[in-house]
Order: C-alpha cells, then sequence, then structure tokens
C-alpha cells in the first residue's frame, strides 16, 4: 500500500505535530477557564467521561510527585526534554521508512512535548482534564497529550509482535 506524498513530507509532519501541540495546548487553557470550579461528565452509566481539572505534578498516575522539587525538575523537564529531542530528531530523520515504523515514536514525541511546555510554563505541573468511566473502573486523570503518548507506545508495542506482510 503507497503512501500519499504529501504524508510522507517533513514539512508536513512538522505542521500537522505544531497543529496537535497548539490544540492541545488550547483544550488545556480551556479546561484551566471551564474547569475550576466545576466538572462535567459527558454520556451516561455505566459508560461516560468526565472532565475535571487536575494539575499534575508528576508523571502518569502522578508517579513521583512526592519527589523533591530538584529531582522532578532534573526528572521531568531536563530528561523528558532530552527523550524527546531525540524521539522528534529521529522520527524526522527517518520519516521516508514505512509510517508503522516512525509515527508511534512521533506521537509519543508530540505527547511529550505537549506535556513539557505544562511543566516548563505551569510551575511544574501539567493540566490533566479527563477521566474515563467504565462501570465501577475509571482511569487516571489524563489530557490529549497522554493519548498521543499512550497510543504511540501501543503501536510499538504491537509493531514488536506484529510480524509484517511480504508483498
Amino acid at each position: 500500500m503507497s503512501t500519499s506524498p504529501l504524508l510522507r513530507s517533513r514539512t508536513f509532519a512538522l505542521l500537522a505535530g505544531l497543529a496537535f501541540i497548539a490544540v492541545d495546548q488550547l483544550v488545556k487553557l480551556l479546561a484551566l477557564v471551564s474547569l475550576q470550579a466545576s466538572s462535567f461528565k459527558i454520556g451516561s452509566n455505566p459508560l461516560n467521561l468526565a472532565l475535571e481539572l487536575s494539575l499534575n505534578p508528576g508523571a502518569f498516575l502522578s508517579l513521583g510527585a512526592a519527589l523533591p522539587p530538584q529531582v522532578k525538575q532534573l526528572i521531568f523537564i531536563v530528561g523528558v526534554a532530552v527523550v524527546v529531542t531525540w524521539a522528534m530528531g529521529w522520527s524526522l530523520s527517518n520519516w521516508s521508512q514505512p509510517l508503522r515504523k516512525v509515527l508511534p515514536l512521533y506521537a509519543i514525541a508530540l505527547g511529550g512535548i505537549a506535556n513539557l511546555i505544562d511543566r516548563v510554563f505551569r510551575d511544574g505541573h501539567v493540566v490533566d482534564y479527563m477521566v474515563l468511566n467504565v462501570g465501577p473502573t475509571h482511569t487516571g486523570v489524563f489530557n490529549i497529550a497522554d493519548i498521543a503518548i499512550t497510543a504511540g507506545a501501543m503501536f510499538l508495542m504491537l509493531d514488536l509482535f506484529v510480524k509484517p506482510r511480504k508483498s
């Protein structure tokens, strides 16, 4: 299956990435303004999406939130910046490779950059605002950038186990 030349363009990849980050930041700003005093539910029981504001000082599920500020800054700002810089560089320099190889890492890098912007400009916190509730089970609070990171990681793992079809 061939891919459109537009999708194979690094310029398109950069513009789409910037658009993703802009949308993520806009939605986070809307969450900060709209969810300060209230929360909302979309859907009904047993399946709904709750919109509630959370300023997360840690990583996934607030892991590391209790670390000393200097350690958090080193891990969540410097460490993440190094990883997303490498991931972005690798993805764009290998953009001519099959998209199933480069797109997952690119999604992880974009999500990481979007959350890194929060950490740098929001006193070390990431703006989270969604909780998926399925019956008595619910996720941690997350955002659009987290979805990109999770989807990218899942597709990377899937690619490890699925052998490509021979043409």
